[in-house]
């Protein structure tokens, strides 16, 4: 009798252990899956030899929360040129033209190393605003010498903390992430020029999507989602064979902002 309440006490041992495997293997397998890429200029994790020289232009409108449009849309025009600088150093330029009814309302040329993006230059001038002007440097962001037109200008000095990309330019950096299968989670370091610090944002490869396109064509794209802040997030579709943003949708206070583009 001793011995076969001994030999269920050990089957009951070996089921436990048993058990004990199993959830850590699927504990293991969750931290896997949930594991965060960080993604800055300091890190190369970015395809950059992805980035192509060329324009493109996007439709950018706004719809309410029940699909109706409510705004014209405006255009942009987005070009990236490759060249070199005084020291013979490979440099990208991006250039951005923003039309509202056939008016350009914003001009912004930004320039910075083309091996990691790490930007150099952001110059903007808009039809209502102030022109802007910041210079990169060791981390720091300035105001140029020559464009500082008030105080505010002169004491404009921001360590960036965060070895972080343009922006501006996240159209162009998002299709260079290392895209490998739905569920991967990246946290990418952006700086909006004239901000007062960089930061971290969460991206989540959500999933592939067959996009339809006039005349009957699909696009396989990977759907990347980023939240901006709570109740602000938006999603790209990124096509998986040119790497290149054609629709965005975001949605911020009860309504969606679209990016479409143009072929």
């Amino acid at each position: 009798m001793a011995a076969i309440d001994l030999r269920i006490v050990l089957r009951k041992n070996n089921k436990m252990k048993f058990l004990v495997l199993v959830v850590f293997g699927l504990f293991i397998q969750v931290n896997i899956n949930a594991q965060v890429d960080t993604i800055n200029t300091g890190n190369h994790k970015l395809n950059v030899s992805a980035l192509k020289e060329g324009k493109s232009s996007y439709a950018v409108y706004f719809e309410d929360s029940l699909g109706n449009r409510i705004s014209s849309a405006d255009i942009w025009d987005r070009t990236i040129h490759f060249t070199t600088n005084a020291e013979g150093m490979a440099i990208y330029q991006f250039e951005w033209n923003w039309f509202k009814k056939d008016t350009m309302i914003a001009h912004i040329v930004a320039t910075g190393d083309r091996t990691s993006l790490t930007p150099f230059t952001h110059k903007a001038e808009y039809v209502r605003r102030p022109p802007l002007s910041f210079a990169f440097a060791n981390g720091v962001v300035t105001v140029p010498a020559g464009d500082r037109r008030t105080t505010a200008d002169s004491a404009f000095n921001v360590p960036l903390g965060n070895p972080a990309f343009e922006f501006p330019m996240d159209l162009e950096i998002f299709p260079l992430l290392p895209f490998k299968k739905p569920g991967q989670q990246f946290a990418i370091a952006f700086y909006e020029p004239g901000t007062k610090k960089s930061d971290y944002y969460k991206l989540t490869v959500t999933g592939k999507d067959k996009l339809s396109l006039p005349g009957g064509s699909k696009l396989t794209c990977w759907l990347l989602r980023i939240d901006y802040a709570p109740g602000s997030y938006a999603t790209f579709w990124i096509t998986d064979q040119t790497r290149e943003v054609v629709k965005m949708q975001e949605y911020y206070k009860g309504r969606y902002r679209y990016k479409v583009k143009l072929y």
